[in-house]
């Protein structure tokens, strides 16, 4: 099963999104007319979640037969990167620098360094509202803050600093997380709210969306993970970690699975809100973050989601992502923002 995902995770990483023919036909004829074409984001959280999950069986298995291969294919992703301009369009794109780092570490070549250095001062360059937190898409002036911020920038900041020694870094990991946990949760159930507007104070989307809760506990595990535990911040940040878990697993269904919204229980299931969930939740047992009771559940998740793989390794059930607070499609198929971390967690649980 690991081997055919992992396949399926490194074909996805070069050719998500699939592009058709009369998508690159269009192209050039919008911008004639004077229509505005997407930019062509070569980094992508959608590939940036299967690079870092590729890096993360690459380091369980650095002398096995998939090991080369796998290097080699988020070596192309980079290069593609890097050929196409080293262009950043969203703090989404940060977490790419996660597979950087790894990159990077284990060649010695310092050309991955350099690059995620241009995605740390993207990051640091990046407009904040007062609190120093990052608006998600500053271009529309609608001073959202976003849960996605939380899960994709918040790693890469706190493993950046861990690993080259820089305190900015990691202080703004730690001041992204507590804002977000002092103005985007609801107080009473303890759960996130997708965004909140930092002009007014006005939370946005809809409580325990759930891919919004997977992507603020993969922000906060993943950065406990790089933080010292006699930093004054750790414990704070650990306690209130704790006390979301304990939230978060009241909501899981009977088979183990999360809702696409956690309270809408009668709702359709959310393979991708569930692999961030469980993935989150294996990294803070790993790290002993989380105590033994929580394994029962994460076991359960587990088994849960192992039913969901396909023969080709693929992991279909997730939900489309919100693009703006508010709108959810509910359309339900195979995407990388569900692979990737389901596969960083079955790695992570192998014996």
């Amino acid at each position: 099963m690991l081997i055919k995902m992992l396949n399926q995770a490194q074909y996805d990483l070069l050719n998500y999104p699939r592009r058709s023919v009369g998508f690159h036909i269009a192209r050039p004829f919008k911008a004639l007319s004077g229509r505005n074409n997407d930019p062509v984001d070569r980094l992508a959280y959608s590939n940036s979640v299967l690079a870092k999950a590729m890096m993360d069986y690459y380091k369980k298995h650095v002398n096995s037969e998939e090991a080369k291969e796998i290097m080699d294919v988020v070596k192309r992703y980079f290069q593609r990167w890097s050929f196409g301009g080293k262009k950043i369009f969203h703090v989404d794109d940060v977490y790419a620098g996660m597979a950087l780092i790894d990159v990077h570490e284990i060649t010695g070549d310092d050309r991955y360094k350099e690059y995620a250095d241009i995605i740390l001062n993207w990051v640091m360059a990046a407009e904040t509202d007062q609190e120093g937190s990052l608006f998600y898409r500053p271009a529309k002036k609608d001073n959202y803050i976003m849960a996605e911020t939380i899960g994709y920038v918040c790693p890469f900041l706190a493993k950046y600093g861990a690993t080259y020694n820089d305190m900015n870094a990691t202080n703004m990991a730690i001041t992204l997380i507590q804002n977000y946990v002092a103005h985007g949760f609801d107080e009473k159930l303890i759960l996130p709210y997708h965004g909140y507007n930092t002009e007014n104070g006005m939370k946005m989307g809809i409580i325990g969306w759930g891919q919004a809760v997977g992507q603020v506990m993969i922000g906060m595990a993943e950065t406990l993970q790089y933080l010292e535990t006699d930093r004054p911040s750790y414990e704070s940040l650990r306690m209130t970690f704790r006390r979301i878990v304990d939230k978060v697993e009241a909501y899981q269904l009977e088979g183990g699975l999360y809702a696409w919204q956690l309270p809408a229980k009668d709702g359709p299931v959310d393979t991708a809100a569930t692999a961030m969930i469980l993935y989150a939740l294996g990294i803070s047992l790993e790290d002993k973050v989380l105590i033994g009771i929580h394994k029962s559940r994460l076991l359960r998740g587990v088994e849960a989601l192992k039913e969901c793989i396909q023969e080709d390794g693929s992991l279909p059930g997730a939900a489309l992502p919100a693009k703006v607070p508010g709108s959810y499609p509910m359309e339900f198929g195979a995407y990388p923002w569900a692979l990737g971390p389901a596969l960083s967690l079955f790695v992570l649980l192998e014996e």
